[in-house]
């Protein structure tokens, strides 16, 4: 039996539990009903609320009953209880770690808190036009677009910084490389083609036929024709990164890329495909560079840790948001979940 000064304080710590619970079933169904299409997880919050004020009456009136079978069947429900709140706790917990894994990060507020604005409401539309846009890749590479490096420059790393950025913005992607550069490329964002975001063609020198490896598609050098039976079926839309302009100028010769090129800007901007080709510009006579950027409507250089783009006169930048070594830091590694 508790003493009447430990029942007191008993009594105010039950009492302050009650007042939080109630307050936190408040809040999170509220929270449910802003987000509209939100979270299912937000009311499973609000349920475990439930339990946390159940767990603290409980086992006061367990103490308070003289009846013993009474007090065992409080406790046989405080554990059934505990078992189903507890698991609806981990359910919510399940489904916030599957929305980290499975939604692009920068559509993690719209999946999360989607209708909740914590910003002050726009007074006229004057401060509308004053809002700026959000960066897109996909906004800015609308129209085909040459990308234009030197043998110092970190391409590498630019190749994959767009990957992931269109992956953000949910467009999907295809990257066509060659060897060594495949490899590092599956190493690094290799992720994203096992979920089914993008794909990747290598253009080798070695294969006979048309093949699939380890879900990397084989072209021969020889039977470039057959990259546009590739890519026919590509949805609008979709990306394509062709980054061996400069080995296959000087492996196969300037006329056959040349007509190659041509042909294949012409198909993807007939299909609305996004084009991003890439070329080494210090690794052709400058009359080639030229008749190249020809083909393309946008043209952009790499400049440090950002992409200049020029764009209808105005220059406009993709900035490496990922910092100076973050990809070819042998140390660091990319883990997208």
């Amino acid at each position: 039996m508790l003493t009447p000064d430990i029942t007191i304080i008993h009594i105010i710590f039950v009492s302050i539990a009650m007042a939080c619970g109630f307050a936190a079933i408040y809040f999170w169904v509220k929270v449910y009903f802003e987000t509209k299409r939100g979270s299912i997880a937000w009311l499973l919050l609000a349920l475990t609320s439930i339990f946390l004020i159940t767990s603290a009456i409980f086992p006061s009136i367990a103490i308070a009953s003289q009846d013993t079978d009474i007090t065992e069947m409080i406790f046989l429900f405080l554990g059934f209880w505990s078992a189903v709140y507890i698991g609806i706790f981990a359910a919510a917990g399940f489904l916030m770690l599957q929305a980290f894994r499975t939604i692009p990060r920068e559509k993690l507020g719209d999946y999360l808190i989607e209708g909740m604005v914590f910003t002050k409401p726009l007074q006229s539309e004057e401060d509308i036009d004053n809002i700026p846009e959000v960066e897109q890749i996909s906004t800015l590479l609308n129209r085909s677009t040459l990308i234009e490096y030197t043998p110092k420059a970190r391409y590498e790393d630019s190749v994959i910084e767009i990957c992931l950025r269109l992956y953000g913005e949910m467009v999907n992607t295809v990257l066509v490389s060659t060897q060594p550069r495949t490899a590092m490329y599956k190493e690094k964002i290799g992720d994203l083609m096992d979920i089914g975001a993008m794909k990747f063609i290598e253009i080798s020198s070695t294969s006979k036929q048309v093949s699939n490896e380890d879900g990397i598609i084989k072209l021969p050098t020889d039977e470039l024709d057959k990259f546009f039976e590739l890519t026919s079926k590509l949805p609008k839309g979709c990306a394509v990164i062709f980054e061996p302009i400069s080995q296959l100028l000087l492996t196969a010769g300037d006329k056959e890329i040349y007509e190659f090129m041509s042909e294949m800007v012409e198909r993807f901007a007939t299909n609305e495909l996004l084009l991003v080709g890439m070329i080494n510009k210090s690794a052709h006579d400058e009359q080639i560079v030229s008749r190249i950027e020809g083909l393309f409507l946008n043209l952009a250089e790499e400049e440090g840790t950002k992409i200049r783009l020029v764009k209808g006169g105005k220059e406009e930048y993709i900035r490496f948001y990922v910092g100076e070594k973050f990809f070819m830091d042998q140390n660091v590694h990319v883990k997208l979940e």
